[in-house]
């Protein structure tokens, strides 16, 4: 698996000069420009100058130019093209055989294509390479290749950052967030080709999340890599046995080579496109709720006391969850706070709707429709700010379902974070919660189900689990949804939000002394609530769920 690697220059004479920054050329060496006419020909002309050896397997590049289309016609697609782009080159270069074809791969002569953004000033062409202007004749060509695009930007922009002084690089990198490099996976039976697979379908699903900028690596774990500006290496390794194989994953903090996240796999077929999906999925789904408190550590670690941006959002969200009222207030200053020192930092918009969607849910709120419009104003912000945020827009969705009740409006939002970042957990949380509202229980259990799957050591999972309940109950399966809320309350008893649903599952039980215990925390933790209070928040759009949650909640002893 082939992805954008830092090369050291060839020392035999080049047939091609490549030149991205700017607009896309290929020069000989008389100054003929003779890059080809089709768009996907340049891409894979680029793309191979930019790979570890320039090579890459055809199955990769395949899924990079086509990735909308079935795997057979990509490689036959594939086929074609490179037949084109070798004849054209020929053509322009006489006897030359620049592109060499394997079965299974596709490789550049060594040494006959030097590419400018290896070779040029860095500081010299800052301006391009801020701007992601490099290559960007090749935008819009396929959606996969376009975030591979986003990968190559970043990691020029932060060889840019590198050279510059180290206090614009510790401001810059607290803006950003933190900086991810992905490595080849040790293949320990030989088979190379999926442990590259998997480390590039890593880097990809880990470049969606927002506050992560990826540096895609991927070479053999034996080779020596700068990493310099790291703040964490992906690293692991794969073993087959048989059909059987076993993918084993880690987050090491760097410079210092502590572990800081690890998982395995196993898989009983070896089925290449379905390992290496599944596996990023579920490793940037479990890497993404944890990240604000891994990097929190290390930074405490390290001794970084910076009071920037990124710093305070660390502090807010490792507050919001802890659901105690003096350290949640706290977080809601903080999340202000970030908002004033970067009035155009999104993801302090997004967290601060989430942090009134919470303060209205556990009754804390002295003016509850002040609360709820803000949490619309800021969620709606964050939105325009970055819309492919999916974080902010899944986000935005449950502020317009659960506070605004406006659930049409919600369903396109979360499929939209959907659809940029399939490997979100609270995505496919508070899409689930948002399918319950509008009735459509067996959906809202498969999205909600799906969500534990890709993240089951969710420091947050009480969420999603409190979301479970009122599927259950909905569904009439009252022992099952009883099950869960004592899960739930018994771990986190201050979650008030989860002791509602299972309240109303016991009051159709008859479980009269275990509802009197419930009913009494729960309005230690909120002392206003009532079937009043319940009736004016409650988003349900089927009356009959509505009654049903009412009537348990009667028989539970609320009045």
């Amino acid at each position: 698996m082939e992805g954008i690697s830092a090369r050291s220059e060839n020392t035999a004479i080049a047939t091609i000069q490549l030149s991205l920054i700017g607009p896309l050329r290929a020069l000989t060496s008389d100054n003929t420009d003779i890059l080809p006419s089709l768009r996907k020909a340049r891409a894979i002309l680029v793309v191979l100058a930019l790979a570890d050896g320039q090579t890459a397997t055809r199955r990769w590049l395949a899924s990079l130019l086509w990735s909308r289309n079935d795997p057979a016609q990509g490689l036959a697609r594939l086929r074609d093209t490179l037949s084109t782009l070798r004849l054209g080159l020929r053509d322009s270069m006489g006897d030359a055989e620049l592109i060499q074809v394997a079965p299974d791969r596709v490789t550049l002569r060594p040494g006959a294509v030097k590419v400018d953004i290896d070779t040029a000033d860095i500081n010299a062409n800052a301006s391009s390479l801020a701007n992601g202007e490099v290559a960007s004749d090749l935008d819009g060509i396929d959606p996969a290749l376009d975030e591979w695009l986003l990968m190559l930007r970043g990691r020029y922009r932060s060889k840019r950052e590198e050279a510059a002084p180290s206090q614009a690089r510790t401001k810059s990198a607290i803006k950003r967030g933190v900086v991810i490099g992905v490595t080849a996976l040790h293949a320990m039976g030989g088979d190379i080709e999926l442990a590259f697979a998997v480390a590039e379908e890593l880097a990809t699903s880990l470049g969606r999340i927002r506050g992560v900028s990826v540096v895609s690596r991927v070479r053999s774990p034996t080779t020596g890599v700068n990493e310099t500006g790291l703040d964490f290496r992906v690293e692991g390794s794969m073993q087959r046995l048989g059909e059987r194989v076993r993918v084993a994953v880690r987050l090491v903090e760097m410079p210092s080579g502590v572990v800081c996240w690890s998982s395995h796999f196993d898989y009983e077929h070896d089925d290449v496109f379905h390992i290496q999906q599944d596996v990023a999925a579920l490793v940037a789904a479990g890497l993404e709720p944890e990240l604000p408190t891994i990097s929190g550590e290390r930074m405490r670690r390290i001794g970084d006391v910076d009071e920037g941006a990124y710093v305070l959002l660390l502090r807010a969200i490792s507050l919001i969850h802890l659901l105690d009222r003096r350290s949640f207030n706290e977080a809601g200053a903080l999340l202000s706070r970030v908002i004033e020192l970067e009035p155009d930092y999104s993801s302090a918009y997004s967290w601060l709707a989430l942090w009134h969607v919470f303060l209205v849910g556990q009754g804390w709120a002295r003016d509850a429709r002040a609360s709820i419009t803000r949490a619309g104003e800021v969620a709606e912000h964050a939105v325009m700010l970055d819309p492919n945020d999916a974080r902010g827009l899944t986000i935005a969705g449950h502020v317009r379902a659960f506070l605004h009740r406006r659930l049409d409006e919600a369903l396109p939002l979360h499929e939209r974070a959907l659809a940029i970042n399939p490997s979100l957990p609270l995505a496919w949380h508070l899409s689930g919660v948002a399918q319950a509202y509008k009735g459509n229980l067996d959906e809202a259990r498969r999205r909600i189900e799906h969500c534990r799957r890709l993240a089951p050591r969710d420091p947050h999972s009480f969420f999603a689990d409190g979301a479970a309940i009122i599927v259950e109950l909905l569904s009439r399966q009252h022992e099952s949804a009883a099950v869960i809320g004592r899960k739930v309350t018994q771990l986190h008893p201050r979650f008030s939000a989860a002791y509602k649903p299972y309240l109303a599952a016991l009051g159709h039980l008859g479980e009269e002394r275990e509802a009197g215990l419930v009913h009494r925390r729960l309005i230690q933790l909120e002392p206003d609530f009532s079937l009043k209070s319940f009736r004016l928040s409650a988003p349900f759009a089927r009356r009959e769920h509505m009654e049903h949650y009412v009537a348990g909640l009667t028989l539970a002893g609320v009045a």
